[in-house]
């Protein structure tokens, strides 16, 4: 994304220091003619709307980029008002500033929205049912945000991996460190999405904002579904077929029913499908293990 303007582009990121904004914060702090705002929670508090209101009408900026969410299932349920609060009521006063000031909004929301009880990639267009809190809350924010800014992006995404936030691997991350030990991994093997690249969700997010896109997109690689198992199981393949990972380090198949530390009711089949992306001509998703042999490069 470039601006051709005379003045820098303002952009306000939250969620900087979180797998998704820390993508875009990497790419584009040091891009001619952006400017990256990102307020920390003291300057902008989700969880405060009504002050978040007062603070956005006295920030100007072009672009909003809303990266922050309370993703714990176990933490929305915990705490449901928090939860309604950072994922609902925030996107909206974001959306409603957006809409006053005529800036671009970007709000990303995830594939839990969906219930997960029919197999295959769901489009754009199939049905939510979202099966616990968060995914509600997700969804809820979706349409709030919709509704009070119709001009803005609401992209889903799943499984995320990438350069990774100090103390907050992810799953990709976590599965080769556990594996260079030797440690025995246990991992459900019957709950099925679409990792994702951070880094090409962020080259996608240009694209629909030069095209002035708006709507709910899909921003996920290509792919067929996997599971937590098979997903450990191909990133191990990848990094030892590249001498980053020795032998060693057994990978064992388990159901849902079994992760007993699983408090909140996951969705089981959540693989979405970039459909938008590729029928307006935006871009064409590579696969995903395409995109992990990269990342390796750089990890």
């Amino acid at each position: 994304m470039c601006a051709t303007r005379t003045q820098a582009m303002r952009i306000l990121l939250t969620g900087s220091t979180g797998r998704l904004g820390g993508a875009f914060f990497s790419l584009w702090k040091n891009r001619p003619g952006l400017e990256v705002l990102t307020p920390t929670r003291a300057d902008a508090d989700l969880a405060k709307p009504e002050e978040l209101a007062r603070v956005l009408a006295q920030l100007p900026f072009d672009v909003l980029v809303n990266a922050a969410a309370v993703s714990g299932l176990e933490e929305c349920a915990d705490d449901p008002g928090l939860a309604q609060r950072v994922n609902v009521l925030a996107p909206k006063v974001m959306a409603e500033a957006c809409r006053e000031s005529g800036a671009r909004m970007v709000h990303f929301s995830t594939d839990y929205v969906f219930g997960g009880e029919t197999p295959g990639r769901k489009c754009e267009t199939d049905p939510t049912g979202a099966v616990n809190v968060y995914g509600a809350t997700k969804r809820a924010g979706e349409l709030e945000v919709m509704a009070a800014c119709p001009a803005a992006l609401v992209c889903r995404v799943s499984w995320l991996f990438g350069p990774v936030p100090p103390g907050r691997p992810s799953h990709f991350d976590n599965v080769l460190d556990r594996a260079s030990s030797g440690e025995r991994q246990c991992l459900i093997a019957d709950k099925f999405s679409v990792p994702t690249y951070t880094h090409d969700i962020v080259g996608w997010v240009e694209f629909l904002l030069e095209r002035e896109k708006s709507g709910i997109y899909h921003l996920c690689n290509a792919g067929d579904p996997e599971s937590w198992h098979s997903y450990a199981e191909k990133i191990c393949q990848l990094a030892r077929q590249r001498g980053m990972l020795p032998d060693g380090g057994k990978l064992v198949a388990t159901s849902m029913r079994d992760a007993t530390f699983f408090r909140e009711k996951r969705p089981q089949h959540t693989a979405m499908l970039p459909t938008r992306l590729i029928d307006e001509g935006i871009a064409t998703p590579r696969h995903w293990l395409h995109a992990a042999k990269e990342y390796l490069k750089i990890r």
